[in-house]
């Protein structure tokens, strides 16, 4: 039965789900200055902190909605590392398409340097793990609880945008960020958040969030918004022409080439049917999935 509606709360007596992103930014918050207080500090363990503290926020919030822990996206069950693995090729296949395009625009270009084969694979193997909690920490905060509570109460739609907003402004003070690399980390973030809401899983998104960070800042060895973490042995990616081709100092993601490729993916996946929630994330009863259904239209779903 309905009530009346207020400022904190909806004629279904919730929280709105303002307030409820809002809390569950402070609990997070709380919970990784807790955890960063009692670490070394550093990416590592700050994305570690970041992590826990989204996930255990999220679980909480999910919980006073009669969700367990899996409607978060992190689900443990054999879909698991398909899922991971699947997002990671998708990611490493959009990023090392940009790459391409704008070597073949002159946007890109290698200089040669030192280096092994044994060195260049124990550094590919490194890399990739030390970007994994970054990733995973990320779609956590913003993928994860509030996506979906915002996709629940907004629609779709509006959720992207107001995650995406958010995840770009969180670059701003990034080294050499432009208008340009702004909006595009933007749009990633609109990519990412149509992984999340037609699989409603964290494991596929944090894998194309990896794989994209990783074949920029790895296997290209170019800036990704515009940190330079790691250095790839042999080679040396360097950017050329004009900003808005080469994307200067930001690395690819300050790029037209970025703009486009990114958008035609977050396209192909949005009315695309290959992206399906699994058995183990439906169990789970999300606050919101878009499913696909066998008509070819679009849906927001939601479980109560």
């Amino acid at each position: 039965m309905g009530g009346s509606a207020g400022v904190l709360t909806s004629t279904d007596g919730r929280i709105r789900a303002a307030w409820r992103v809002v809390g569950f930014v402070l609990v997070a918050a709380f919970c990784a200055i807790l955890i960063g207080a009692v670490t070394p500090g550093g990416v590592v363990w700050g994305s570690l902190a970041l992590l826990i503290g989204s996930t255990v926020a999220g679980w909480l919030w999910l919980a006073a909605d009669g969700r367990g822990p899996g409607a978060l996206g992190f689900h443990l069950s054999s879909e698991t590392v398909p899922e991971a693995a699947k997002g990671l090729a998708v990611g490493i296949g959009v990023g090392l398409a940009v790459i391409g395009l704008m070597a073949v625009l002159g946007g890109v270009r290698w200089t040669s340097q030192d280096g092994t084969a044994g060195a260049w694979l124990w550094g590919a193997a490194g890399t990739l793990a030390f970007l994994t909690l970054p990733a995973a920490a990320e779609e956590a905060l913003l993928r994860g609880y509030p996506l979906q509570a915002l996709a629940e109460a907004w629609g779709p739609g509006r959720a992207l945008v107001a995650t995406s907003v958010v995840f770009g402004a969180l670059h701003l003070g990034n080294p050499g960020a432009t208008t340009l690399g702004t909006l595009n980390v933007g749009a990633a973030g609109m990519f990412l958040g149509v992984v999340y809401l037609r699989t409603g899983s964290l494991w596929w998104a944090t894998g194309v969030h990896l794989g994209w960070n990783w074949s920029h800042g790895y296997l290209a060895d170019v800036p990704v918004s515009g940190l330079e973490v790691m250095d790839a042995p042999w080679y040396e990616g360097v950017a050329t022409g004009p900003e808005w081709l080469g994307g200067g100092a930001f690395g690819p993601e300050g790029s037209v080439v970025a703009t486009v490729l990114v958008l035609a993916a977050t396209a192909a996946c949005w009315w695309g049917p290959w992206l399906q929630p699994g058995s183990a994330v439906l169990a789970s009863r999300p606050l919101a999935l878009v499913a696909h259904g066998s008509s070819g239209e679009d849906g927001l779903v939601t479980s109560e």
